[in-house]
Formats: structure tokens, sequence, C-alpha cells
């Protein structure tokens, strides 16, 4: 009798443990699917996230961050979902991850406001790639812009790495916004030359300058006067990308068109008497 006893509870534990088997065996299988199901989900919203945030010309980097977000964010929900369905309780995770977001927000403050900046940047675009720019006294060509940097390379081939917080918290001046600069140029001459003289000299000089948008005129006209010279401004428009040529061809073809018709270009000068 006892026999048959232990062989009934035997046989009611296999049996117990078979259905368990089952269903926690259902629960996982429901689980994986959920799983594979979300994830490949998540792709293909990113995917189509992309593609329609590229038919509203946001910048490529832009296109990318926002879908990459979302598409964790959804799989971040699809992993809860699996675990809830495999029995997995879930209260105490999300309460993990809130703890763990707190706390890395504290320790990277630096770098969320950098992220904010960039993502700032990303959509008001103060600047492009490509453009020159003059940001927290670094002027030079923006060759990158990340979500935490933008990167500037300048005319001496430096390359200066700024975070993006920094950079949109500070005044940025786009050389290349309209596509046009003005050149300045600053040249004294004698107080005993003829400024009309000198002003028609210059004038031509600009109008032979190929390099400058001569549709947008000319400026000539006296700055101020100096205690060696009577000191005169040039100004004159030309395309961005032609700024440092046209200005340095311009400096050449001025000295170069002084000389020639005898007008002077004084320096300091100081006169030392020997008392004996």
């Amino acid at each position: 009798m006892e026999e048959i006893q232990k062989l009934n509870i035997s046989n009611l534990d296999i049996n117990l443990l078979i259905d368990k088997a089952i269903s926690y065996g259902i629960k996982i299988a429901a689980g994986l699917l959920i799983v594979v199901i979300g994830f490949w989900l998540a792709a293909r919203v990113s995917k189509f996230i992309k593609k329609k945030l590229n038919i509203q010309s946001l910048s490529l980097s832009l296109q990318k961050f926002i879908g990459d977000i979302i598409g964790m964010l959804i799989r971040i929900l699809v992993i809860l979902a699996a675990m809830n369905t495999m029995g997995v309780e879930t209260t105490s995770f999300v309460a993990l991850l809130g703890g763990l977001a707190v706390g890395v927000g504290m320790a990277l403050q630096g770098s969320l406001s950098n992220f904010a900046g960039g993502l700032l940047i990303l959509v008001f675009k103060p600047f492009r790639v490509g453009d020159v720019v003059e940001v927290m006294g670094n002027t030079g060509t923006v060759e990158e812009i990340s979500i935490l940097q933008t990167i500037i390379l300048k005319a001496d081939l430096k390359t200066v790495i700024l975070p993006n917080g920094n950079v949109f918290n500070n005044a940025i001046i786009n050389y290349s916004k309209t596509g046009v600069r003005r050149v300045e140029i600053t040249i004294g001459i004698g107080y005993q030359d003829d400024f009309d003289k000198a002003k028609e000299v210059l004038i031509e000089v600009m109008k032979n300058e190929p390099l400058l948008l001569h549709d947008k005129g000319y400026v000539l006209e006296i700055n101020d006067f100096g205690d060696n010279s009577v000191n005169l401004a040039m100004y004159a428009f030309t395309e961005s990308n032609n700024f440092l040529q046209a200005k340095w061809r311009l400096n050449r073809a001025t000295k170069l068109a002084l000389d020639k018709h005898g007008i002077s270009i004084p320096y300091p000068q100081r006169e030392v008497h020997v008392i004996k």
C-alpha cells in the first residue's frame, strides 16, 4: 500500500513539473516572440521616421538622432513587455531604471547641457557644415556637428573642438549665412597728398578686382585722422568663399597703385635732437 502511495505521489510530482515546464516554456516562448517582433518593429519605425524627417528637410544628423532615440525607446518598452509576459516583476526594474536615470543625469550635467545644445543647433541651424563661423574667439570652417560637440578647422589647420552647450550659449557669427562678406581695408595717405586723387585711384583698383561683387558698389572715405596719416576706409563685397583671397589681392593692388601714382603711405617717424 505504501509503495502504491509513493508511486502516485511521484507521478503527481512529475506531472506537476511537466505542467510547470510547459507553462513557463510557453511564457518564455511568448516573451522571445515579443522581443523578436518588437525589435523588428522598432527598426522599421526608426527607418520610417528618418524617411519622413528627410521630407521635412532636417539635417541628416538630426534625422538619425531622432530615429535612433525613438527606436531605443520602443526596444525598452518591448523588453519590459516581454519580461512581464514571462512573469518577471517589472515594477522594481522600472524603479531601478528611474533611479539610474536620475543618478546618471546628476553625474552628467555638463554632457546633458552639451546634448541639449547640440539638439538646439541641429533644430535651429545657426550654422551648417562648411560654414565659416566665429564662436568663442575661434574663427574657422565647421567640419562636423555632432550631438555633443562642434568641430571647427581654423585657417592654420588647427582643429578646435567646442562643447555644444557653450557654443549655443555664446554669440555665433556666421560669415557664410548670406554667402557674401565685406572686405575692409584701412590705408593711410600723407596729409600733403590729394585725397580726391587717392580716392579715384583706389576706386579704380576695386573696379579692376575680378573677385569683388561690383553690383554691390564700393566705399572709399576718410575714416579718421591719425598722428602721421589720413586714414582711408575701403569697403567692397565678395563671395564668402573668396574672402581671404580677395582681401590679399586688394591689399597688393592698393600698394602698387599708390606707389605708381606717387601717393605716400606714411609711417611713424621721430626726430631726435642731440643736445651738446
